[in-house]
């Protein structure tokens, strides 16, 4: 008779499968039935939902908190369809904790029917994901510091390179594609020995491939081509690049051009060997000889001071080759804090690491923005200014900026009123020189700024002649010798970190520098500090044609719409009245309040075409008025009145469509901003 095959013996018994779906990595979970009731689920799915009780009970029974997300529709649909479903970082907001607060997670999954023997009938549904919310923030925040990146060295005003480990360039900014005049396909495959100067071809060749080898930071000086056929010296710093694990994975470079630098010292060299010729030429006449030696050191000495002017000119544009190293060193809390967010994913801890990382790389954007901001060349209005006035009308600004702590006084002469300058520019130095003093006397004291008239000669850096001086002077703690050397050097700053860029008193020496003039300062620890900035000086009756034209300029426009309807809301009684006056000399009907919350009841009260708006004002700034006006009146023209430039805070209150008005104005400024904004009657 015979035997009965034995019974096949299962690959992994039923306790095995068990097991391992407890111990999956992924979250696991089976529900059976048209009301999806959970049959079983593994730990991971238990760690993402929280302590909640599921096998039993049906899925909208256990997560209430899902009812408004969509889930159980997409249940039901694969359940009724026999077609499993897919999600790819789909977010869910789970609460998690008893009474806490929903949080959002991302997940990829998969609902895969679950068919009886016969494959004729969804009796359930096998639910597996993963929870990539950390994966998916990751690579965002990766996206986010690539883009910065790109944009900062896109501002740059230098070239740019970053390269691979065999040796072929992966990016190059936009100053490195105009220097070679190609597209930027063309920049990043671009063979630079092309454009070497034949003299200097091999040993730049040389002297590259040798510093790579080195995997230290190395410099390249030579002569190289640019899309005018121009040969320029160019300066070269790379600097190597590390991957996550300590590898080296390529290079980052900058170059800028030192030509003229280089022309200079060419320069120098060859009247050093003039000088040595004549020396050697004339040592017969030994009283002569020495009389046209002097002469000759004398002008050596003065080339030399030239250079070093230049050199130090060149500083700036040298800082923004550390823009590299400065990026390398705000990425490093980004990738610290993303390293600790992957390895303990729960912890709240790692979180808040993860933040304070992610806002070191925010104050690092902004100060590479004040870098690039202040190397690039701004043009500025010359012409003469009456300084007085300038700060005269400033006195109100000033008081609001520095605080009731500080005492503020003018002593302003009327010896010599006008300088040459920029109005803006000027104030802005003021300001900014008044804010340094206010730092320096933190428990309070005396701020004084005088002008008068002074007569420079023999000075290394200025044409002798006629000079106003607007002293700005505290009674603060004062600098060392160490610091005062230093004080006008860009970056350079005592204050903490996140208070001072080190960028004020650069920018005020070359405010004066740009206006043909110079910054002195006097300053000794615990006795104070005043800075001189020097403006050349020009009489009342030489002012320029074009101001004469202003001040003189017809005080109506003939073509402004006449006959609105206006309402000017400022809080200072003086200007409420100049402006009363001027619009009504336009022909306007004008209407007027002291505060914003008075502006707001006159809104209230009738419609004005356009409303005249300060905007440091107290308990309620022109801002604030203007959200709250466009709520009632959107179409209504606003114009800002003021003396100092919010425009940030305005342009977030208006949404960019801000007119601003400055202080001081004239009759036609205003006339001529009306008819801009006032609409057409017909």
């Amino acid at each position: 008779m015979p035997h009965s095959p034995a019974p096949p013996v299962p690959l992994v018994d039923e306790e095995r499968l068990r097991q391992l779906f407890q111990e999956a990595p992924g979250f696991m979970a089976v529900v059976a039935g048209p009301d999806h009731i959970f049959e079983m689920v593994n730990a991971s799915y238990q760690r993402l939902v929280g302590p909640r009780e599921l096998v039993g009970r049906s899925v909208r029974e256990a997560f209430p908190d899902l009812k408004d997300q969509n889930f159980f529709a997409l249940l039901d649909h694969v359940y009724e369809s026999g077609k499993a479903l897919t999600g790819r970082a789909r977010s869910i907001r789970l609460q998690r904790l008893p009474g806490g607060e929903p949080e959002e997670r991302l997940l990829d999954f998969v609902f895969q029917p679950i068919t009886d023997g016969k494959g004729t009938q969804v009796t359930g549904i096998f639910v597996e994901g993963s929870d990539v919310t950390e994966r998916h923030n990751a690579e965002q925040a990766m996206r986010e510091s690539e883009d910065r990146f790109r944009l900062i060295s896109d501002s740059a005003p230098v070239p740019m390179w970053v390269t691979q480990l065999d040796r072929r360039r992966n990016f190059v900014n936009r100053a490195y594609v105009d220097f070679l005049g190609a597209t930027y396909e063309e920049a990043v495959d671009f063979d630079w020995r092309t454009i070497i100067h034949p003299d200097d071809n091999e040993r730049l060749v040389q002297e590259s491939l040798a510093g790579e080898a080195s995997l230290v930071s190395f410099e390249l000086e030579g002569r190289y081509r640019n899309r005018q056929g121009e040969y320029r010296w160019l300066r070269s710093v790379s600097q190597p690049r590390w991957g996550a694990h300590g590898g080296h994975i390529g290079f980052i470079g900058v170059a800028y051009d030192i030509t003229e630098a280089k022309e200079a010292e060419a320069k120098l060299r060859g009247m050093n060997e003039i000088l040595e010729k004549r020396v050697e030429e004339r040592t017969a006449d030994l009283s002569a000889a020495l009389d046209r030696l002097q002469a000759e050191v004398n002008e050596r000495i003065r080339a030399e001071e030239a250079l070093r002017q230049a050199q130090k000119m060149e500083a700036v544009g040298q800082l923004t080759g550390g823009i590299a190293h400065d990026f390398n060193n705000l990425l490093t809390p980004i990738l610290g804090g993303l390293e600790i967010i992957a390895s303990r994913v729960e912890d709240e801890r790692l979180k808040r690491i993860a933040q304070t990382a992610l806002e070191s790389s925010r104050r690092g954007a902004k100060l590479t923005g004040q870098l690039l901001a202040f190397s690039r060349i701004q043009r500025i209005a010359m012409a003469p200014v009456e300084v007085n006035s300038v700060i005269a009308e400033m006195k109100s600004l000033l008081s609001h900026t520095i605080g009731s702590e500080v005492k503020v006084e003018t002593r302003l002469s009327a010896d010599g009123r006008y300088g040459i300058c920029d109005a803006n520019q000027l104030e802005n130095a003021i300001l900014n020189l008044a804010i340094n003093a206010r730092d320096a006397m933190p428990d309070g004291g005396t701020l004084t700024i005088s002008t008068g008239r002074t007569f420079l000669s023999d000075e290394p850096d200025v044409e002798p002649g006629d000079y106003i001086c607007v002293s700005v002077a505290d009674t603060g703690t004062g600098m060392t010798p160490e610091v005062l050397a230093r004080a006008t050097e860009p970056f350079f700053s005592t204050k903490p970190t996140g208070k001072g860029t080190g960028l004020g008193l650069a920018q005020v020496y070359g405010i004066a520098r740009q206006s043909g003039g110079t910054l002195r300062i006097e300053s000794e620890a615990g006795k104070g500090t005043i800075v001189h900035l020097l403006l050349p000086s020009v009489a009342g009756d030489e002012r320029s044609a074009s101001e004469t034209a202003k001040t003189e300029r017809p005080a109506v426009v003939q073509s402004q719409p006449a006959g609105a309807s206006i309402l000017v809301v400022d809080d200072d009684p003086d200007v409420r009245d100049f402006l009363n006056d001027i619009l009504q000399n336009l022909g306007h009907k004008v209407v007027t309040a002291a505060s914003g919350e008075e502006g707001l009841d006159r809104l209230g009260e009738q419609e004005p075409d356009l409303m005249l708006l300060d905007y440091a004002m107290p308990t309620m700034n022109g801002a604030e008025v203007a959200r709250a006006a466009r709520k009632s009146h959107p179409n209504m023209p606003i114009i800002f009145v003021t003396g100092y430039a919010e425009s940030e805070q305005i342009d977030r209150a208006l949404e960019g469509d801000a007119a601003i008005l400055r202080k001081p104005f004239g009759m036609a400024d205003l006339a001529a901003l009306l008819e801009q904004k006032l609409p057409r009657r017909r």
